[in-house]
C-alpha cells in the first residue's frame, strides 16, 4: 500500500465518522420530538484493489443513512389511534347528556313523576281542596317543563355533535393537504439521491393525527409518495384522501336549516376542486367506517344518527305514555261543576298520513291542558265534589303497566328507569372503551419508542465510539505525513 492510498482510507474513515456523528447529534437533539424515528449509519468497505498480488482495501464508505421504523407497529398505533378518537368523541358526546339524567340531583323526571303522583294522592284525602288541586297542577307543570328540559339537552347535545362534524371534516382537508405536500418533498429529495427521514416521520405523525379523525387505509408507492383512502367503499370504490402531490377536500352541507350535515368528498387535486355536492361523493353513512366506529367523525356520527335519537324516542314514547295515561282517566272523572273531565295533557297531534297520534318530539310538545283547578276531574260521577274515585284511579297509575314498543309492558317509572340505566351503561362502556384504547396506543408507542425511539446512552456510547474512529483516522494521517516527511527528506 503506498502512502498515498493511506491518506485516502483515512481521509474516508474521516468522512465516513464524521457523518455518523452528525446522524447522532441528530438522534440526540431530536430526542423529545413526538413521531422522530432515530437514524443509524450503515458503513461498508470501499472497493479492494490488488497490489503486487495483495487485496488491500480501500477503507469506508456511507451506504445510507437509515431510518429504524416498524410497518407493522406504525399501522397498529395508526389502528388504535382511530378507535381512540372514535370513544373520546362518543363519550365526550353523551356525557353532555348525563347531567339531565342524573336521579341523584333531585329534579329529574323520575322526581318529576313522583312528585305528580304524590299529589294525586293528597288530592284524594280532600278532593275538592284548592290547594291539593292547586299542588297537582303545580306538579303537572313541573313534569312538563323538566320533559322539555331533557328533550332540549338531548337536542343540544345531537346539535353539538352535527356541528363538530365541520370543524372535524375541515381538519380531515388540511391533513390531507399536509401528507399530499409531504409526498412532492419526499419524492423529490429522493430522485435528488437526498435522505427523506425527517419528512416521512414528519408524514408518520400526520397519517397518525388523519386516523385519529377518520379511518384510512394507505398504501406507499414506488416513488415514496403515499396513497390514502377511506375504509368503506362507495359504489365498489374507496374513496381517496390523497394521491401522491394530490388531496380531495372533505366538507359538510346541510341543504337547509332543520336538516342535519351531510358529508361529502371531493374529487383530487392540487388544490383540491371546488366543492360541489351535486356531483362530489356523499359518504355521510361510510365515512365513519362500519357501524360509525373509526375515528372522531365516526363518534360524532354515532351520537348524532344512532344514540341521540334513540334516546329521544324513549323519551318521547314515555311523554306520550304518561299524557296518555293520564288523559285517558281523567276524561272518565267529573271536574267541581259537574263537568265531564277533559285531557289533562295537551294530547299529540295526529299524523294525516297513518291517523295514529305522532309520538315522535312529543316530549319536547307536552303542556298542561288546563287551565283552573276546578277543572281537574276528581270525582267519578257528576256532582260529587267530595267524591274521590277518579283520583284515586289517578294516583294508582303510577303502578299501572302500559305496552311500550318492542313488545315491552312496564310501568312508566320502571321505564324511565330503564332509559337512565341505559345511558349509564353506555357512558360507562364508552369510558371503558376509552380507557383501555388509551392504554393500548399508550402500550403500542411505548413498544415503538423501544425499537424506533431514541436512546440517550446508546447515543452516547455511539458518539464516543465514532469520535475514538475519527481520532484513530486523524492519528493514521498524521502518521503517514511523518511517513512521507521521512521519504522526502532522504531525497534531499
Amino acid at each position: 500500500m503506498s502512502i498515498t492510498s493511506i491518506f485516502n482510507s483515512a481521509s474516508s474513515s474521516l468522512a465516513a465518522q464524521r457523518i455518523a456523528l452528525d446522524v447522532t447529534s441528530e438522534n440526540v437533539a431530536n430526542v423529545n420530538t413526538p413521531g422522530y424515528s432515530r437514524q443509524r449509519v450503515v458503513m461498508q468497505t470501499a472497493l479492494s484493489t490488488s497490489n503486487n498480488g495483495l487485496t488491500l482495501g480501500n477503507g469506508v464508505n456511507i451506504t445510507s443513512v437509515q431510518r429504524i421504523y416498524d410497518n407493522v407497529l406504525n399501522k397498529q398505533i395508526n389502528d388504535g389511534t382511530s378507535l381512540q378518537g372514535n370513544n373520546d368523541s362518543k363519550l365526550a358526546t353523551l356525557q353532555q347528556i348525563e347531567p339531565y339524567l342524573n336521579e341523584l340531583s333531585g329534579n329529574s323526571i323520575g322526581d318529576a313523576m313522583q312528585g305528580l303522583a304524590d299529589a294525586w294522592q293528597s288530592l284524594t284525602l280532600n278532593p275538592a281542596g284548592i290547594s291539593e288541586r292547586q299542588t297537582v297542577l303545580g306538579k303537572a307543570q313541573v313534569l312538563v317543563d323538566t320533559f322539555h328540559q331533557v328533550s332540549d339537552g338531548i337536542t343540544n347535545a345531537q346539535t353539538f355533535a352535527d356541528q363538530s362534524l365541520t370543524s372535524v371534516a375541515t381538519d380531515i382537508t388540511s391533513t390531507a393537504k399536509q401528507i399530499a405536500d409531504l409526498n412532492t418533498q419526499i419524492k423529490t429529495t429522493e430522485m435528488a439521491s437526498g435522505n427523506a427521514n425527517e419528512l416521512r416521520d414528519k408524514r408518520d405523525l400526520l397519517l397518525q393525527n388523519l386516523s385519529n379523525q377518520v379511518g384510512i387505509n394507505y398504501t406507499e408507492q414506488t416513488d415514496g409518495t403515499m396513497d390514502v383512502t377511506l375504509t368503506v367503499a362507495v359504489n365498489g370504490v374507496k374513496p381517496q384522501l390523497v394521491s401522491g402531490s394530490q388531496y380531495a377536500a372533505v366538507y359538510t352541507n346541510a341543504p337547509n336549516a332543520t336538516t342535519p350535515n351531510q358529508i361529502y368528498i371531493s374529487g383530487l387535486g392540487s388544490p383540491s376542486p371546488i366543492m360541489n355536492p351535486l356531483t362530489d361523493t356523499q359518504v355521510t353513512t361510510t365515512i365513519g367506517g362500519s357501524n360509525n366506529s373509526q375515528g372522531q367523525i365516526g363518534g360524532l356520527l354515532y351520537a348524532r344518527d344512532t344514540a341521540m335519537p334513540a334516546y329521544l324516542a324513549k323519551l318521547d314514547e314515555l311523554a306520550y305514555n304518561i299524557a296518555s295515561q293520564v288523559n285517558t282517566q281523567h276524561l272518565e272523572g267529573y271536574d267541581l261543576s259537574g263537568v265531564a273531565g277533559k285531557d289533562f295533557f295537551s294530547p299529540p297531534t295526529v299524523d294525516p298520513l297513518t291517523l295514529l297520534p305522532s309520538i315522535a318530539g312529543y316530549s319536547s310538545k307536552i303542556g298542561v291542558n288546563i287551565a283552573t283547578t276546578s277543572e281537574i276531574a276528581a270525582a267519578d260521577i257528576t256532582g260529587g265534589a267530595g267524591n274521590n274515585k277518579n283520583a284515586l284511579a289517578l294516583a294508582g297509575l303510577v303502578n299501572t303497566s302500559v305496552s311500550f314498543s318492542g313488545g315491552v309492558t312496564s310501568t312508566t317509572a320502571n321505564f324511565y328507569n330503564s332509559l337512565v340505566a341505559s345511558v349509564g351503561v353506555d357512558v360507562q362502556a364508552s369510558k371503558n372503551l376509552a380507557t383501555q384504547n388509551e392504554a393500548f396506543v399508550k402500550q403500542l408507542n411505548g413498544l415503538r419508542d423501544s425499537s424506533s425511539g431514541v436512546s440517550l446512552d446508546e447515543e452516547m456510547v455511539n458518539l464516543m465510539k465514532y469520535q475514538k474512529a475519527f481520532e484513530g483516522a486523524s492519528k493514521v494521517i498524521s502518521t503517514a505525513s511523518q511517513m512521507l516527511d521521512t521519504l522526502l527528506g532522504l531525497i534531499r
